[in-house]
This record gives structure tokens, sequence and C-alpha cells, in this order.
């Protein structure tokens, strides 16, 4: 029997793990459940995307043909569109955004297309981190590097206590900001001084920003990789990629919708390995996408829902 020796250097997902550790129990059928593991959003999905499902006819359309890995124009101009709303950059919606099912897949085969595979090949990460950087680093055939972050510094990471004899083997860092779970962002400054580390040691930044559009103060948005690599004069997004998603931003976790947006030369390289990979977005799940990056009404409410749930919870346990 063959197998992928990779895959020996896996552990079992974070939330397989807990379901083992949960099934002996017995819960106490008195109290509803809250559940604090997967993060799954409890808000209800936008009724404009939900309504399109009622339109039989279309629906009929979509599902008799092949869908483009490539994603519809329309769809990709929706979301360039959005980007420059959001974070004030222009992008080509012909090479510079490909949609993806959701950024879960697209962090962990976006390192399988890039990636050398090389002894010595090392992914940074942040840390606590998201276990599909490890795993998409593992079977890839590189190391992972973990940079922690600590409560005694805020909570922020510390690229500059990077060795630069890391920083030479490095291939990937995978970032996350806003960060789970701590909430932190990169701040500019710290975006600014990644995307000059990239440069100086030949290195691909992967930007995880899919809780980007959950946030309590308007005048502190979280900003994106893009963005500041724009405002440093980076114009063609050169080693820099940005994944977002609906799942947080829209309540439609179950879509698996998103895009990855950035460096042309890089997402060219990753258009043909999805080509063979087999993973074009469903019609449906297209069309559905567009009215959603298209409407942002829903997602002031979304971020409203949350104010109110960030208050009830300070209320009770107070500095507990």
């Amino acid at each position: 029997m063959y197998s992928n020796p990779k895959l020996d250097k896996l552990v079992a997902y974070p939330f397989e793990r807990l379901n083992r550790l949960l099934d002996p129990i017995d819960p106490n059928d008195n109290v509803s459940h809250i559940a604090l593991s997967i993060g799954e959003p409890k808000h209800e999905p936008p009724q404009l995307v939900l309504d399109l499902l009622s339109d039989e006819e279309k629906m009929r359309s979509l599902f008799s043909i092949y869908p483009s890995t490539k994603g519809s124009a329309k769809l990709r101009q929706t979301i360039s569109s959005w980007i420059q709303t959001r974070f004030s950059v222009d992008l080509d919606a012909e090479n510079e955004i490909l949609p993806v099912n959701g950024t879960r897949e697209a962090l962990f085969s976006f390192a399988q297309s890039l990636l050398s595979g090389k002894p010595t090949s090392r992914v940074v990460m942040p840390n606590p981190f998201y276990q599909i950087y490890e795993g998409a680093a593992l079977l890839a055939g590189a190391s992972p590097y973990f940079c922690s972050s600590f409560e005694q510094n805020d909570y922020q990471q510390d690229f500059d206590s990077i060795d630069p004899k890391i920083w030479k083997d490095t291939e990937l860092i995978y970032i996350c900001s806003p960060a789970n779970p701590t909430g932190k962002s990169l701040t500019d400054k710290e975006l600014e001084n990644l995307i000059n580390l990239a440069h100086r040691y030949d290195f691909y930044i992967a930007s995880d920003e899919c809780y980007s559009e959950i946030y309590l103060d308007t005048e502190k948005r979280p900003n994106s990789l893009l963005a500041v690599s724009h405002s440093m004069g980076n114009k063609n997004h050169e080693r820099c990629v940005a994944f977002h998603s609906l799942s947080k931003r829209s309540n439609l976790p179950g879509l698996r919708s998103g895009f990855v947006a950035g460096d042309k030369t890089l997402l060219e390289q990753y258009f043909l390995y999805r080509t063979y990979h087999g993973c074009a977005m469903a019609g449906h799940v297209q069309e559905m996408s567009i009215l959603a990056w298209g409407d942002e009404s829903h997602v002031s409410i979304n971020r409203d829902l949350y104010q109110e749930k960030f208050n009830l919870v300070e209320a009770i346990l107070g500095d507990s």
C-alpha cells in the first residue's frame, strides 16, 4: 500500500480532536448549547442572496454549464469595485483577482502551487495560528516557523526578532490581520516593514484578511496588505497576495466563497494550478457572491449585531 509520507507529519484537525474529547460527555439538556469552537457565524445570511435560489430559471441555466476556474468577468469586476471602495486600491479584474471556494481551501492550495519543495524551505506563520497554515507548509514539503505573539507585547508579532538566517530560507509567510484569536491588526508600518523584508529576502506574503469587516470603530478599520503595498509604491503588489471571504463578512460560511487578489505573476501561476485542481466556483455561488460583494447594508447590520453582543458580554462578565 502506498501513502504520502508527508501526511504522517499532520495531526488530527483541531475540531476533530475536540469532537473526540466531547464525544463521551452527556450535555445538560436543560440549557442551550453555546458553541465556542469553530467560530461559526450565527447571524442571518443576507436575504438578497437567498432570494436568488428561488429563481428557478436562473438556477436551471447555471446548473447546465461548467463554471470557469477564473470566475465570471462580472464577479471579478464586482470584487474589484469592492476592493476599490473599501481599501482605495485599483486592481485589474482580469489578472489580479481570482475567486476561490472560501479562504480555507485557497490558503492551503496557494502554498502547494508556489513552494519549491526544497529541504531548506520554510514558511513563517503566526502563533497562535490557523492550522491550515501549518498543514499547507508540511504537505508542500516545507518547515513551519512560528512567530509568536504575547500578552506582554500587546499580542503584536515581532518580525524583527526573526533571525536573518530564517528569512533567507523563507519562501512564504502567512499573516492574519485582524488575527484569530487575538483580534490584533498589523499596523501599516508593520506591513510596510514586512513587504520590505519580502523583497530583501525573496519570499511571498499571504495575508489572511477574512475578519477585516468585523470592527467596532469606523475610524480604526483594519487595513489591507494591498493598500499598504500601493501606498509605499509597490503598485503591482509584487510578492503580496490578500485573501478575503464572505463567511464572516456576510454570514455565509456554507456558501464557501472568497477571493485571492494581488501580484498578477503569482496569481497567473496559482491559476494554472487551479485549472488542474478542479476547483471552479459553482455558477450559482458566483451569482450569489456578486450580490453579497455588491451590498454593504447587510454588513453594517452585521457589525451592529456584534456590537450589541459585545456590550452584553462585557456587562455580564465585567472585569472577571
